[in-house]
C-alpha cells in the first residue's frame, strides 16, 4: 500500500526525511511512496518496551508487546454529561480538575487524561489540561497537543516539574484516507525530539474514509500508522512509539460515525494482532459506546468493543468515561468503566495453576463432607483469586431495598461524590506550582503577541 499508493505527507521536514531515506517524494500535492524495505528497517529500530514514569516509582508503567493490559480514560473531550441529565454541556476548568482527580483515584486506570475546557483560550486548552494533570495526579499522562507549538510548551511544563524521565505520551493521528497533516506530524516530531513516547493513531471510518469491508479498513489503518512510525524513526531512531488503531464504523442507516458496533471490537483486536506481529507496543480504543447516557446500551457496547482488545494483549486500552461515540465525557461512566476494566483485566490474568493453587493438601485435610471456610488456605487466597467490584450489588432483594435499592449508576455517582468530596491533593511543591503557572501565562501571552 505505502509503496504503490503512497500517503500524502504535508509536513516539509517529514517529506525531506523520507526523501533522504529513499522514498519517492515528488510534488507536495502528490503522495509519497514509501518502499517496504524502508518500513521494515524503521520497524527494527522501534523499542520493544519502555517505561512511562509517574510522579514516583510506584506509579511507573512498563509498556511492551507482552506487558499486562492496562486501562486509561478517554482524552481531550470538551463536552460533559452530568449525573441525571440527558443534555450535555460545555466542559469548564472545574470539570477538568474533577476529571483528573477522579481518574487518579481509580485503581484500574494506569494513566490520566484531561478534558479541554471552554473557559480558557482555544489555543491553550491542551496546555491547561497538561497543567491540571501535573498538579492533581501522580500517574503518567496521555495528552493530544493541538500543534507543534503547544507540544513544545507542554514539554517545557513536563521538564519544569519532573526529571525522572518521560511522564507523558503525546497522541497524534492521521487524517484518513492516507493523509498525514502538517499539524499532526508537527506533534509527532515534537514528541520524539523531546524524548517523549508518541501514540500514532489512525481512526479511519469504515465505509467512509476506509473501505466498507473490515479487512480493507485494516489495510488503510495499518498503512497510515506505519507511515508515522517510519517518520518518527527517521527523525530519531529508537524513539518509543505506540501503534494505536482506533477504528470507527459509519452507520449507514443514520450516516453517523459509530463506535459501538460489535465489529469495532473485531477491528480493535485485529489491529492489536497486527501491531504485536511487528513487535510494537499496542493500544486499543477500548470501551466505546454510541449511547448518550450511562445505561444498559453503554454497558453492553463497551463490553463488545473493549474485551477483545484486552484479551488480545493491547498494552493500553482507552475509552473510560466516554459516551456518544467518544464525544461526551461522564464522571459516573468513568467509575463504571474502571469497574469494567477491573473485570476484563482479571479475565486476562487467567487461572494460576501451581502446587499451591491446586490445593491438594488442603483437600486431603478437609476430606469429604466438611467445608473450607475456616481453612488458612481460604483466608490466604480469598483476596487474590477474586477481584471485588465496588459497584456490583450481591444482596438479596429485601436487603438491597432496605439499603436504598440503588443501581450501578447511582452507586457510581455516590463514588464520584465520595472521591471529589475529599480535599484536592496537589502533587507539586510551591516552586513547581509557580513554574507551571508562569509557563502557562507565558504561552497564553504568546498567542496574542504580534
Amino acid at each position: 500500500m505505502l509503496a504503490e499508493v503512497g500517503i500524502l505527507i504535508e509536513h516539509p521536514r517529514a517529506r525531506a526525511l523520507l526523501q533522504e531515506a529513499g522514498a519517492v517524494v515528488e510534488d507536495p500535492a502528490r503522495p509519497v511512496k514509501i518502499p517496504a524495505t524502508l518500513v521494515e528497517a524503521c520497524l527494527k529500530t522501534v523499542p520493544r518496551e519502555f517505561t512511562l514514569r509517574g510522579h514516583t516509582a510506584a506509579r511507573d508503567v512498563d509498556l511492551g508487546p507482552d506487558s499486562p493490559p492496562r486501562g486509561r480514560p478517554i482524552i481531550s473531550l470538551d463536552w460533559v454529561v452530568d449525573h441525571g441529565e440527558k443534555r450535555r454541556r460545555a466542559a469548564m476548568v472545574s470539570d477538568l480538575e474533577a476529571w483528573v482527580r477522579l481518574a487518579n483515584a481509580l485503581p484500574n486506570l494506569s494513566l490520566v487524561s484531561g478534558l479541554y475546557p471552554w473557559d480558557v483560550p482555544l489555543e491553550a486548552k491542551d496546555l491547561r489540561a497538561a497543567q491540571a494533570m501535573l498538579r492533581f495526579s501522580d500517574k503518567p499522562m496521555l495528552i493530544a497537543p493541538f500543534s507543534a507549538w503547544s507540544a513544545g510548551w507542554i514539554a517545557k511544563m513536563l521538564s519544569a516539574v519532573s526529571d525522572r524521565g518521560p511522564r507523558a505520551i503525546f497522541f497524534c493521528s492521521c487524517n484518513s484516507p492516507l493523509i498525514f497533516s502538517e499539524s499532526q506530524l508537527g506533534v509527532l516530531l515534537a514528541g520524539v525530539e523531546h524524548g517523549l513516547p508518541v501514540m500514532v493513531n489512525s481512526s479511519a471510518v469504515t465505509g467512509a474514509t476506509a473501505p466498507i469491508t473490515l479487512a480493507g479498513t485494516l489495510v488503510v489503518m495499518n498503512a497510515e500508522m506505519l507511515s508515522g512510525i517510519v517518520i518518527a524513526q527517521l527523525a530519531r531512531p529508537g524513539a518509543p512509539l505506540i501503534y494505536a488503531g482506533h477504528p470507527i464504523v459509519l452507520d449507514m442507516r443514520t450516516s453517523i460515525a459509530s463506535c459501538g458496533h460489535t465489529e469495532s471490537g473485531l477491528l480493535q483486536a485485529a489491529l492489536v494482532e497486527l501491531g504485536r506481529s511487528y513487535g510494537l507496543v499496542t493500544a486499543s480504543n477500548g470501551l466505546t459506546t454510541d449511547s448518550n447516557v450511562c445505561d444498559a446500551q453503554a454497558a453492553v457496547e463497551k463490553w463488545n468493543t473493549g474485551l477483545l482488545g484486552v484479551l488480545g494483549g493491547a498494552a493500553l486500552n482507552g475509552g473510560a468515561g466516554s459516551l456518544a461515540a467518544l464525544s461526551s465525557a461522564s464522571l459516573e461512566q468513568m467509575v463504571i468503566d474502571d469497574d469494567i476494566y477491573g473485570r476484563m483485566l482479571r479475565l486476562g490474568e487467567g487461572i494460576q495453576v501451581n502446587e499451591e493453587t491446586l490445593a491438594m493438601d488442603v483437600i486431603r485435610s478437609v476430606g469429604p463432607n466438611r467445608h473450607f471456610l475456616e481453612e488458612p488456605h481460604t483466608v490466604q487466597h480469598l483476596r487474590t483469586e477474586f477481584r471485588r467490584s465496588l459497584l456490583a450489588e450481591r444482596q438479596n432483594p429485601e436487603v438491597w431495598l432496605r439499603g436504598g435499592g440503588r443501581d450501578a449508576v447511582e452507586a457510581a455517582s455516590q463514588r464520584v461524590r465520595s472521591i471529589l468530596g475529599m480535599e484536592a491533593k496537589t502533587y507539586l511543591d510551591p516552586a513547581g506550582e509557580a513554574a507551571l503557572a508562569k509557563l502557562f501565562e507565558a504561552a497564553v501571552q504568546s498567542i496574542s503577541a504580534p
